[in-house]
């Protein structure tokens, strides 16, 4: 009796506790807020590199998939790991080194070309201020006052400690986010090369710590971990669909630097959805440079094929890899991305798998329960129906 009373008692300190919680947080918006700020910019490059190790996993698995099938190196796990890392990384630095080949001659040559158009550039404006009926709608007065030397020096010295500022504050976050890279890339080299011992410990802590839901919890993770490397293995697959539809569509309207506008397009396209719109923004610039009467014809094609690769291509390609009915992909992408930005579309959709299999495999179990109780009820009625027809 004084367990059950115990019992009672912890479950409601928990509720009332939480509630006060939830109040505190509610009222206090802004000081949670700044807390997790602070947390999230800690933990940064932990979180990096746990997706990145996850991600490097992917090839890194498949690699030692087939250096243990040799004989040679079978019996040598740390090996096999140490050089399915190696290769893992070339692979991914060779696959940027090429995106990098294809897309920045293109801009160079771009640059180039307007940097050679500048005379033409300033002959046409020459021309437009010098012309008879532009001469009473074109006030150069204004011009001549913005362009004083001596308000425009004065202007520059009151701004510079301002300035000044902003420059260092910038160099500081570049410098910050370069060491979160660097730190973050570190943490998943030591994850993938612990990767054994990792999943051992995790399966201990759990099954000491939470012995009631250490099965469960187990489950979630593999799930997760599967759930997340079936979502990239299935966005790089649509963003090769796209960047290949992109490039065909545009070197069959005869618009400049298709191959590597659909590139760009397909790199950008790994943020999900609203990344092929950043693709079109700069594809749009570098167009313009060569062939300014065809960026409206480029930006028609490249919205039209971006909801049909949104409504078609993504859910059914990405849906199939995780498990996920396409409607639930878009509700996980656009909730995940109110909530968290791009890491929300990023995350959503494993999350939101790995939820909607939990729920399905607990309606399973309940429906396998219900209906074996059912049958155990329709037997025993039987029973009493044959009994009494023998009595």
């Amino acid at each position: 009796m004084q367990t059950g009373n115990n019992h009672s008692f912890r479950r409601w300190s928990f509720l009332v506790f939480g509630a006060i919680a939830f109040l505190w947080a509610l009222f206090n918006f802004s000081a949670v807020g700044s807390i997790l700020d602070t947390v999230m910019l800690i933990f940064r490059p932990f979180i990096i590199g746990g997706i990145l190790a996850l991600i490097l996993n992917i090839p890194s698995n498949y690699f030692e998939r087939s250096f243990l099938k040799n004989k040679k190196l079978h019996n040598k796990p740390s090996l096999v790991r140490a050089l399915s890392l190696v290769l893992s990384l070339i692979m991914i630095l060779a696959a940027a080194a090429l995106i990098i080949l294809i897309v920045v001659p293109q801009v160079v040559n771009v640059v180039k070309m307007l940097i050679a158009n500048i005379p033409y550039y300033q002959e046409q404006l020459n021309e437009l201020v010098e012309k008879p009926e532009n001469s009473g709608q074109i006030d150069l007065s204004g011009i001549q006052d913005s362009l004083n030397l001596e308000e425009t020096k004065d202007a520059l010295m009151e701004r510079l400690p301002g300035l000044v500022n902003t420059i260092l504050e910038s160099a500081y976050g570049i410098v910050g986010i370069v060491t979160d890279i660097f730190l973050a890339l570190v943490f998943s080299f030591y994850l993938i090369a612990g990767k054994s011992k990792l999943k051992e410990r995790s399966k201990r802590f759990a099954r000491i710590f939470l012995p009631k839901h250490a099965e469960t919890i187990i489950h979630a993770g593999k799930l997760g971990v599967t759930q997340f490397q079936n979502f990239v293995s299935a966005q790089f697959i649509e963003a090769i669909i796209l960047g290949a539809l992109c490039a065909l569509g545009l070197f069959v309207l005869r618009i400049p630097y298709a191959a590597a506008i659909g590139v760009l397009v397909g790199v950008t396209a790994l943020i999900p959805v609203v990344g092929a719109f950043v693709g079109i923004l700069i594809g749009a610039m570098l167009i313009a440079a060569a062939s300014p009467s065809k960026v409206i014809l480029f930006v028609v094609f490249l919205l039209i094929l971006q909801q049909m690769e949104g409504n078609l291509i993504y859910p059914r390609v990405v849906g199939n890899k995780v498990g996920l009915p396409g409607m639930w992909v878009l509700v996980a992408i656009i909730v995940g991305g109110g909530l968290c930005g791009v890491a929300g579309m990023l995350l959503g959709v494993p999350i939101g798998s790995v939820i909607y299999i939990l729920i399905n495999e607990r309606m399973e179990i309940n429906a396998g329960s219900v209906i074996k109780k059912a049958q155990a009820a329709s037997a025993a009625k039987q029973m009493v129906g044959q009994k009494k027809q023998e009595k």
